[in-house]
């Protein structure tokens, strides 16, 4: 059965990828980087040819209340259009558990609408409703931060990982249409105050040799966590042999230093933030294709084409993926 992943290089998105692949489904991961664009229509049709299911997991990159709007309002019509002209079956697509109840969030709005488009549409769908993800827990803290205080309400949350929620998108494509919504949520029940102290706590960012080489006193001043901009990440989130999913960019930690490649296999876009890294190669979790991450050559096929290469900046604690400004404008 082929299915479409509609933002298939995201944090859900390439974790979903890898997981129906291995289940010996035909799967197309789509993003803009491998020609397809969902808010402008460009390459859906080429991409939705032939497709039974079609599971949507696109994200705005803007939260700006008009911007976030126009993002879910244009995306999901390109996508069910298309979908309607190849003849897909079963719509599913990710949104976020209480949607309909907090519409003094622009956000939330723009998630209720596109619910709205999916339901009035002739196609069978599954919408998924899920809490929030554990990977996004910094960024909640980030976004919380007052000078050095993080304030935040003690409500209860019910936050998910990543790999769960990608599991159950899994499920339902691979099953009968709802037509209707279902919420998904981690196992266990926290304060949100408590949970984020707990994940600051075990994410630390002075490692021990900067640690004794402070000034006395120094250590404190210097843990202040700092807002992470686009393409950063912190250096302690990449340990050394490992690879982190940025935006579109793959981010690897190997002898010599930091590097980064396009984030999808230029053969069938697997995710390589999913495959193995031995030295300086990667290995795509779909196919094989094996890669050089420092040089993006083609190593072993089925891939014929190179992977784009991006410069990597440190700066402290804190790692930027530099993407040529060309480059940007061509994904934006």
């Amino acid at each position: 059965m082929k299915i479409v992943v509609v933002g298939g290089s995201g944090l859900i998105g390439a974790r979903l990828v890898t997981m129906l692949a291995r289940d010996g489904h035909e799967v197309v991961a789509t993003s803009r980087r491998a020609g397809v664009d969902a808010v402008t229509g460009e390459g859906l049709a080429k991409a939705l040819s032939g497709a039974a299911v079609v599971v949507d997991v696109l994200n705005s990159p803007s939260f700006e209340d008009a911007a976030v709007m126009k993002f879910f309002r244009t995306s999901t019509h390109n996508v069910l259009a298309a979908e309607a002209a190849a003849g897909v079956r079963h719509h599913v697509a990710l949104s976020v558990v209480g949607t309909a109840r907090l519409l003094g969030n622009g956000y939330f709005r723009a998630k209720l609408a596109q619910e709205k488009l999916i339901k009035a549409s002739s196609i069978l769908y599954s919408i998924v409703q899920a809490t929030q993800f554990f990977e996004f827990l910094t960024t909640v803290a980030d976004a919380a931060t007052h000078g050095t205080a993080i304030r935040v309400p003690p409500a209860h949350v019910q936050p998910i990982a990543a790999d769960d929620v990608a599991r159950a998108l899994a499920k339902i494509a691979t099953g009968s249409p709802l037509n209707g919504t279902v919420e998904i949520g981690g196992p266990e029940l926290f304060y949100l105050d408590e949970l984020l102290e707990r994940v600051l706590g075990e994410l630390g960012t002075i490692r021990f040799d900067e640690w004794l080489g402070q000034p006395a006193g120094a250590a404190g001043a210097s843990s202040k966590r700092v807002p992470l901009k686009e393409n950063e990440f912190r250096l302690s989130e990449v340990p050394a042999g490992s690879v982190l999913l940025i935006g579109d960019c793959a981010v690897f930690n190997i002898e010599g230093g930091f590097c980064a490649t396009q984030a999808m296999c230029t053969h069938r876009q697997g995710p390589l933030s999913e495959g193995s890294l031995d030295g300086t190669t990667v290995t795509c979790p779909l196919h094989g294709a094996h890669f050089n991450v420092w040089t993006g050559a083609v190593l072993r096929g089925p891939a014929e084409e190179p992977l784009k290469t991006y410069r990597v900046t440190v700066d402290g604690e804190i790692g930027r993926v530099e993407i040529p400004i060309a480059h940007a404008i061509q994904g934006a």
